[in-house]
Order: structure tokens, then sequence, then C-alpha cells
């Protein structure tokens, strides 16, 4: 892991059956692009411990071009 992911706070919190579960609205406030930012840094992680920490998924790109047949 690269050492601007370790630096960074994770919070948890457990959830216990027949609890209610408080309303957490902190990401109410984030910017679409801090919104971003965080699932790209969980989905960097995931990559890491399955595995593949040395390769950096890319876009994957798709053309297609549909034409109807002359009638």
């Amino acid at each position: 892991m690269s050492n601007s992911s370790q630096d960074r706070e994770m919070s948890a919190k457990v959830v216990r059956g027949g609890q209610d579960e408080a309303a957490e609205n902190e990401w109410m406030d984030a910017s679409p692009e801090q919104r971003i930012e965080a699932v790209w840094t969980l989905t960097k992680i995931c990559l890491e411990w399955n595995g593949n920490s040395s390769l950096e998924p890319r876009l994957q790109r798709t053309v297609t071009r549909l034409q109807r047949a002359q009638r």
C-alpha cells in the first residue's frame, strides 16, 4: 500500500441486530470529487488485498455500432 493511503483515517461501526442504525450524513457535505476519490481509494485497497497491487485498473472502453437493416 502506498504511504498516502496508510496515513488516512478510517472508521468502522458495528450495528447489532435489534439496534437502530444511526443516520450518518457525513457524505452529504462531500463534493462529488471527494466521493469519487473515496471510492477509488477503497477500490485500490481491495485490489491490493486480492494480490493485484502492481496493476491499476483502467476504464474499459467498448465501441459498438448498431445499424438497422434497410427496409
